[in-house]
């Protein structure tokens, strides 16, 4: 399981510093999403030996000027996350199972019902309610960043 984590933050950190500065929030997350899953190959799940347990391996990376919390899980048993609020941009990327969001549109207060099948992704913004639903042997990448606008104009006008 280490072995994945390592694999996937090395991809994060080398995609990051691929996507123009100017992007961020959930279209960022979106292009990174794309990356990650073109990149299948590169992640070694064919002998993924796992304990009888839950697993959790955080980490916090830092690529130019954006933070990203970076969450690899593996659920041993069914886990559910209900009306659970989103205070981040967040990406999900599932690499085991089939995993289940309901997502509640605000106009008519009613879930949208998603399945995810393994090497699908789904991009939520800040704010949204949501139902997760991870089955046993669940393998799930998430990936949560704050919206950071980045001012990147020059300043000093140059002409002459």
């Amino acid at each position: 399981m280490d072995i994945i984590f390592k694999e996937i933050v090395s991809i994060i950190k080398e995609e990051t510093e691929n996507i123009n500065k100017k992007i961020y929030g959930t279209t960022f997350l979106e292009i990174l999403k794309e990356k990650i899953i073109d990149k299948k190959d590169q992640i070694t799940l064919k002998n993924l030996q796992i304990d009888n347990s839950n697993i959790n391996l955080v980490e916090n990376i830092r690529v130019l000027e954006k933070d990203l919390f970076f969450k690899l899980s593996f659920y041993q048993s069914p886990k559910s996350l209900l009306k659970f609020t989103l205070d981040k941009n967040f990406l999900l990327i599932v690499f085991k199972e089939l995993i289940k969001i309901d997502i509640l549109n605000k106009n008519s207060q009613k879930f949208i019902n998603i399945n995810l099948k393994p090497f699908m992704g789904v991009t939520l913004p800040k704010g949204t309610v949501c139902n997760l639903n991870f089955p046993k042997n669940s393998l799930i990448l998430q990936l949560e960043t704050d919206d950071v606008d980045i001012d990147i104009e020059k300043k000093i006008d140059e002409t002459i």
